[in-house]
Order: C-alpha cells, then sequence, then structure tokens
C-alpha cells in the first residue's frame, strides 16, 4: 500500500486512513484465520504452562531483540516464548493478545506504534489500547534517526537536514521512504516530514524495521526514519549517514548529529516500548510479572545490552505505566490531527 503515489486523486490525509482501513481489514480476517481467541498460527507450537511473548514485528529488530533478551533472563517466570506475529503495522499481533482471554493470557512487546498511533488512524482496529491490555513494564525509550546510505548521501552531498531539504526542493521528486508499516512510528515521521516541510516523499510500508532497513541498504529505499536501535551498528560500521534525529536535540551516542525539529519545526516523535498482557488478569499476577521483567531490567547484564542498542531506559510499572500510556495516546491524536492526517 503506497500512500501519495499508490493513490492518485486523493489527499495526504485520505490515503493514510485509506492504509490504515485496509489494514484493518486484513488484520481482522487474519486474526480470525490465525485463531486470535487464544489459538495460534498453525506454524507454532506452545505448552500450557508456558508464557507468550508476542512481538508484533518481523525477526531481528531492536523490539524482537529486546523481547528475546527479556525472554531469556527473566527466569522466574519459567519458560517464556517469543512469537513474531507480524503485519499491518503491529495491529495483527496485538489484537492476538487481546483477544487471548484472561484464563490464558499472553504478553506483548507494545510500542507507540500499536498503543498510541494506529488507534488514531483507525477506530475499527479490533482492539482497544487502552483498555484491552494490562500494562506491565515500560521497557524503554527508542529515538529515531533519519537516515540514508552514506553512498548515496555522498553522491547527492547531503549530510544536514537543510542539505536534505534543499535537495529535494530542486529536485521535486519524490524520494522513496521505508517503514517498518503503515501506521508505525518510522511512517508517521515521514508523513509529518513531508506535510511540515512540503516536499515529496513516497512511502515503502514493510513487515517491521529490519526488512525496511534491508530495503535501504539494497538501494529499494532512499530514506528511513529508522530507531537508533536498529541503525546504529550500520551509522558505525559506515554503511548509513545520520541525517537528523526526532528528538529535540543530539543524542548521547549521535552528538555531532542535530535534531531535525531545528530545521524542520514540529518534527518530534517520542517513541517507546513496554511490555502488556491480555487485559483481565489478577492484580497479584500483574505485579508478579511487572516486577519480574522489572528486576531484570535492572541487572547490570541487561542495562549493559539495552545501552549498547543505544535506547533509553524506563523504569515504568502499573498504573504509572498505564498513566503514561494514556498520555501518549492523547498526544499522538493531537498530534495527527493538528497535521490533518487524520479528520
Amino acid at each position: 500500500m503506497e500512500l501519495p503515489a499508490a493513490a492518485p486523486g486523493l489527499s495526504r490525509r485520505q490515503a493514510l486512513r485509506l492504509a490504515a482501513t485496509t489494514a484493518t481489514s486484513l488484520v481482522a480476517s487474519s486474526a480470525l484465520a490465525a485463531g486470535v481467541h487464544g489459538e495460534f498460527p498453525s506454524n507454532t507450537s506452545r505448552r500450557k504452562s508456558e508464557l507468550s511473548l508476542v512481538v508484533p514485528y518481523a525477526a531481528g529488530g531492536p523490539l524482537d531483540r529486546s523481547a528475546r533478551k527479556l525472554a531469556a533472563e527473566t527466569t522466574t517466570l519459567g519458560s517464556i516464548q517469543v512469537l513474531n506475529v507480524y503485519g499491518d503495522g503491529g495491529a495483527k499481533g496485538a489484537a492476538m493478545v487481546a483477544r487471548a482471554g484472561a484464563r490464558e493470557p499472553m504478553l506483548l512487546m507494545g510500542a507507540v506504534a500499536t498503543h498510541a498511533i494506529l488507534p488514531w488512524l483507525n477506530l475499527q482496529l479490533p482492539y482497544d489500547p487502552l483498555r484491552d491490555f494490562q500494562p506491565l513494564t515500560m521497557v524503554a525509550r527508542m529515538p529515531h534517526v533519519l537516515v540514508m546510505r552514506a553512498d548515496l548521501a555522498m553522491q547527492w552531498r547531503i549530510y544536514t537536514p537543510d542539505d536534505l531539504l534543499r535537495f529535494m526542493s530542486k529536485t521535486r521528486q519524490p524520494l522513496r521512504y521505508a517503514s517498518a508499516g503503515n501506521g508505525s512510528i518510522g511512517h508517521i515521521a515521514g508523513e509529518l516530514f513531508q506535510a511540515l516541510a512540503r516536499v515529496p516523499l513516497q512511502h515503502l510500508p514493510f513487515s517491521g524495521a529490519s526488512p525496511a532497513l534491508s530495503a535501504l541498504l539494497d538501494g529499494s529505499a532512499d530514506l528511513m526514519f529508522d530507531n537508533i536501535a536498529s541503525a546504529l551498528i550500520h551509522l558505525r560500521a559506515g554503511r548509513l549517514k545520520a541525517i537528523g534525529v526526532t528528538a529535540r536535540s543530539p543524542l548521547p551516542v549521535l552528538p555531532q548529529v542535530p535534531s531535525l525539529e531545528a530545521s524542520v519545526p514540529g518534527l518530534n516523535l517520542p517513541t517507546w516500548f513496554g511490555v502488556f498482557a491480555t487485559a483481565g488478569i489478577p492484580d497479584a499476577l500483574a505485579r508478579r510479572w511487572s516486577d519480574a521483567f522489572a528486576q531484570t531490567l535492572q541487572r547490570p547484564k541487561v542495562q549493559e545490552y539495552f545501552d549498547a542498542m543505544g535506547v533509553i531506559r524506563e523504569d515504568l510499572r502499573l498504573q504509572d505505566f498505564a498513566r503514561f500510556l494514556q498520555q501518549e495516546h492523547s498526544y499522538y491524536g493531537k498530534v495527527l490531527k493538528a497535521h490533518q492526517l487524520i479528520p
């Protein structure tokens, strides 16, 4: 589903909502086929005594890596199986956990896209982000960075956000930007960038950050608003060039990379991810699970792992995490409405 280029005659807002509506219908049909009411896709197996942690994106991305680290290190909860149930910008996996039922609850590595963005893009999603989940433990904040292939940036002489804007104003040809899928934070960043800067972009949605990044590296895409955990290894290896960060100030791991907001006012998109359970579980169980994950995140070995990814660790649990979620849900609704990405 392309956005402006694949939807001639539609406004950006109409195209964005069309993409979200189509994704929702795919979620409903694929969730039904997979048996979202507590069942699993045919290519997975699970013992009833085993907890399942669903990652709603393809394997290899930062949420997947974080989930597998947590699952491996949180031994007090027994065996935790990580399942990649990806598609539709993260909605497919989120819907599966929401419908699991309190008798056999599942865990979700949810993110800003699944809980604060997708619900605004389409009100017919088969889950409610505030009602259908029990927030357990916030894992980390994860700044995003606008990246290009290093050789392409050098060829086009693009090193800063201002360089990129000058290049795009001269060519007036839409550059292709890859994202982890419709409704992902990288998708919204691209839409806001072209709305605020008034430059054309062509959206290329993928099933997660890892395949989107592969498209960028092989030349199928020109740009990507990638999360720092995914991009950092390629930046350090010289394969990618960081143009700017979607934060109000430079990041500690990229101190020389400017804020995009300095060149494109309003382009500040905080992002995060954390562990959720299916709603309706007993309070005592929620506390036990929340404490177990929080204690794992405090271990020096685990802290070093996340520090190396470039993410910013957080310690929000249960009610505090739930209040934060409500604030983020409201914040992104205001941002999307203010820039006419939704009615």
